[in-house]
């Protein structure tokens, strides 16, 4: 039976590199990598500069803490959200019949989430943080994500 030609997206909050099998060798082969790891590190520095302040609910005298950690969440999604984009654009260009996704478990649901609404066909996802590894090791993990 022959393989589905898949898209690989393995992301982090500040990194991203989407993935095909050779066609030659069937090995993993990273085609493009996504870095937004400047943006999340002016964000820390301007963070750190500030304590977080308080906002006032409206229609009550409540007043709730804004933390930096909150902010650095939406920038890591917002990340992921680009990366997303990204991806199902390549995947409808380039005929790919499914996209894998793999990210930890907070950004595995953005990632969904907005292949979906580019109507991109997710085929698997592995909660597992996958940007740092060698493409020579994925199989180890890739492998497992869909039925041979």
């Amino acid at each position: 039976m022959p393989h589905l030609k898949m898209l690989y997206v393995l992301a982090d909050g500040a990194h991203a590199r989407l993935v095909e099998r050779s066609h030659e060798t069937g090995d993993f082969v990273t085609f493009a990598e996504i870095d937004g790891s400047g943006r999340l590190k002016g964000l820390r520095r301007e963070l750190k500069g500030n304590s977080g302040f308080a906002s006032q609910q409206s229609g009550t005298n409540q007043r709730h803490d804004v933390h930096g950690a909150d902010y650095e969440r939406q920038a890591k999604e917002t990340f992921v959200h680009e990366v997303a984009d990204r991806a199902a654009e390549i995947a409808k260009a380039d005929g790919y019949q499914g996209v894998v996704v793999a990210a930890p478990a907070r950004l595995l649901e953005p990632l969904r989430t907005r292949l979906a609404q580019h109507k991109a066909n997710v085929a698997g996802a592995l909660d597992k943080d996958l940007t740092k590894a060698a493409d020579a090791t994925l199989s180890k993990w890739l492998d497992h994500v869909l039925p041979a």
